[in-house]
């Protein structure tokens, strides 16, 4: 037990893992985990799902919230968690992340056909809505 919980604090050290991997590694080595171990790790806040939540969504945010949800969801976080800090976070305006992008890509208005596809998937793939994205780059060519 004492060398379980000695190898979770060793990777906790070199990083943030949520609940569900820090006890994927923990089986993989060991085989089982008893609880005890991830629940005093939780109270002493060596282990925070919602912690390593915010502390994901702060360093991605140019990712998009669709994308963060899924990938959030992949790392084995609760929807429910994941939904109130995806919520709770202030994204860029559509016209923020346009002008980002044209200002990134070295765009300039009126967009060549293959320039504006390339943004609208890029602003698609951000989880900004199809039409919304259409009407912006419309107002652009004007």
């Amino acid at each position: 037990m004492n060398e379980i919980y000695s190898y979770a604090l060793k990777l906790l050290r070199g990083r943030d893992y949520t609940i569900a991997e820090l006890c994927g590694k923990l089986e993989a080595k060991f085989g089982s985990v008893p609880p005890e171990i991830i629940e005093d790790l939780v109270r002493k806040k060596f282990l925070n799902d919602r912690r390593f939540v915010e502390n994901y969504v702060a360093k991605r945010k140019s990712r998009g919230a669709q994308q963060l949800r899924e990938e959030l969801t992949a790392h084995g976080i609760p929807t429910k968690l994941v939904e109130e800090i995806v919520s709770e976070t202030e994204w860029p305006s559509l016209q923020e992340a346009l002008t980002a992008k044209m200002r990134d890509w070295n765009l300039r208005s009126p967009l060549q056909p293959r320039d504006a596809g390339r943004l609208f998937r890029a602003l698609l793939r951000l989880g900004y809505d199809e039409d919304a994205i259409r009407e912006e780059i419309e107002r652009l060519e004007q």
